[in-house]
């Protein structure tokens, strides 16, 4: 008998956690009783008596008011996740504001990046970036409701900020107006998003190198998601800044600034005599004097590298395949 009552008990705990879209964002009656009639009176028996006329200034009309499901889902808010900063709504934008130093990891380049590994394209113009459409990325949102994202970021003398925003939203192709709370609610939802992503990004990349063993591993040319020639490496992303870090030098590079949670360094290059490159076996590439960038990105356990010029610039090919060519020579040793 007990284990009968044990599983009523579970089945009736089930139905109740359902985890429907409408159970989510609705509660289970309307806060109205805008479908009860209003009640009527019969009149008294007056045993003849004439009772004067009620005034009809002063009675209820008969209203059939529309039924409304409200939207129990609490607003969410921009979170600090960087330390040291504030955060806000101010009505249309969720914002985050951090130190200026800061700004190497969370910027409108970055945030491009996180777009595109979603799938999701966007338009960078100057200090605004427009999303494509993308779905909301939320479990309590009626399928096929779609935003397209405003991006903007803010630079003052010691400060920087990224500011999120509702541009357009639809639902099954058909674009509507969201209210004051959506607003709110997507656009603090999709800034905690992209600073959380980064954070952790830059989190685990600091992890790789710390525990990054150092050593020899195959490298080959490639070309990357930007279509550029670039350098694959069989290697962690910890693996492959120490190691070019140290192999970079041998070809005339010297770093001049770096910043290892973004994978990036500014090298400062002075052409190598032409016996230096032969003995990599390679002809030594046609590149000036004068300042050069480099940019690791990773997914998983590989990597990969490119170096630009100044402006960041792809280098030219045959430059570019003599450069990786010596630099695969020396991570292989």
């Amino acid at each position: 008998m007990k284990k009968i009552v044990l599983s009523l008990v579970a089945a009736a705990l089930l139905s109740a956690c359902s985890n429907s879209v409408e159970k989510m964002q609705t509660a289970n009656d309307t806060y109205q009783n805008s479908d009860r009639e209003i009640p009527s009176f019969s009149p008294l028996a007056s045993g003849g008596v004439t009772l004067p006329q009620a005034d009809p200034t002063y009675e209820l009309p008969q209203l059939n008011a529309k039924k409304e499901r409200v939207d129990i889902r609490p607003p969410s808010t921009p979170l600090a996740i960087i330390k040291n900063s504030l955060t806000q709504f101010d009505g249309e934008r969720a914002l985050i504001v951090y130190t200026d130093a800061q700004a190497e990891l969370y910027n409108l380049k970055q945030i491009e990046r996180l777009l595109k590994e979603e799938g999701t394209n966007s338009t960078l113009n100057g200090a605004v970036l427009i999303s494509d459409w993308a779905p909301t990325g939320r479990a309590d949102d009626k399928a096929n409701t779609e935003i397209r994202y405003k991006i903007e970021q803010v630079t003052a003398q010691d400060a920087s900020a990224l500011a999120v925003s509702v541009e357009q939203m639809r639902r099954d192709g058909v674009i509507y107006t969201p209210n004051q709370a959506d607003k709110q609610r997507y656009a603090s939802d999709r800034l905690n998003r992209f600073v959380a992503a980064l954070t952790n990004a830059y989190n685990k990349q600091q992890q790789d190198l710390n525990n990054a063993s150092v050593g020899p591993f195959q490298s080959g040319l490639i070309t990357d998601t930007n279509g550029r020639m670039a350098l694959g490496m069989d290697a962690s992303f910890g693996q492959a800044w120490q190691r070019l870090g140290s192999a970079l030098p041998k070809l005339g590079f010297k770093a001049t600034s770096e910043s290892a949670g973004r994978g990036y360094r500014e090298l400062k290059y002075k052409p190598l005599d032409k016996q230096e490159w032969l003995r990599l076996g390679v002809n030594p590439p046609n590149l000036e004097k004068g300042v050069y960038q480099m940019q690791i990105s990773a997914v998983g356990k590989q990597s990969a590298v490119v170096i630009t010029d100044e402006d960041g610039k792809t280098l030219p090919n045959e430059a570019a395949q003599s450069l990786y060519s010596a630099l695969s020579v020396l991570l292989a040793q």
